[in-house]
């Protein structure tokens, strides 16, 4: 099995960040940071007016059905369970 030649910018034991790697990212770190804040702040708003729109919710004008009939099975013999 023959393995492509490792990459300049992959350290010789495949951790961490080699110094070449490192220069390559340098220029994205600080928009990379503002786009990971931005994201994270939007998610953060949404989430938070959801979870305040819903807690101010007022369901009391809502009227509940009235509760079913009891059923005659139920009703017709309460001592089935009574032993003496």
């Amino acid at each position: 099995m023959v393995f492509p030649p490792p990459s300049k910018y992959q350290a010789v034991t495949g951790k961490g960040f080699t110094p070449a790697l490192q220069r390559a990212r340098r220029p994205y770190l600080v928009r990379n940071v503002l786009t990971g804040v931005a994201l994270l702040s939007f998610t953060a708003a949404v989430y938070s007016y959801a979870i305040l729109a819903v807690k101010q919710d007022d369901l009391g004008d809502i009227p509940l059905p009235s509760p079913p009939p009891p059923s005659p099975s139920s009703s017709v013999n309460n001592n089935d369970n009574k032993t003496i």
